[in-house]
């Protein structure tokens, strides 16, 4: 085998485990973010609980959003803040370490994921919710 090839294989093995181990690092951190929990205070029971609460409440969220809300901007705010309530009160009965500031990420994330409202129209309402 020619010095050059096993040069670029290392070479190319070196890069690629740079990346894999930034992309892991970055996945870590945005999960943290949306889920707002605070690194080093769930266990792994609770992060997997965690996932499962986010998952299963996004699509609650896209549905919820479709029914209640008509897409005029000032009818945002109360329907975000009903379902706000909603998901608190889920999440405590699951027994879940997220409060009302900890739940907003993960619902701003959901809503533009599914793409409901206008993003200035989401900022706005947001800044109007207790």
């Amino acid at each position: 085998m020619p010095h050059w090839l096993a040069a670029f294989i290392a070479f190319d093995l070196i890069v690629t485990l740079v990346v894999v181990m930034a992309v892991l690092k970055l996945r870590g951190h945005l999960f943290a973010m949306v889920l707002g929990a605070k690194a080093g205070t769930v266990d792994p029971g609770q992060m997997r609980a965690l996932m499962t609460f986010a998952r299963e409440q996004h699509e609650r969220i896209g549905e919820y959003m479709r029914a209640n809300w008509s897409g005029m901007a000032e009818q945002l705010p109360s329907v975000i803040n009903a379902l706000l309530d909603e998901l608190e009160k889920t999440a405590k009965e699951q027994n879940l370490p997220l409060d009302r500031a900890a739940l907003k990420p993960m619902f701003i994330s959901s809503l533009r994921m599914h793409g409901i409202g206008k993003p200035r129209e989401r900022d706005e309402a947001f800044t109007r919710v207790a």
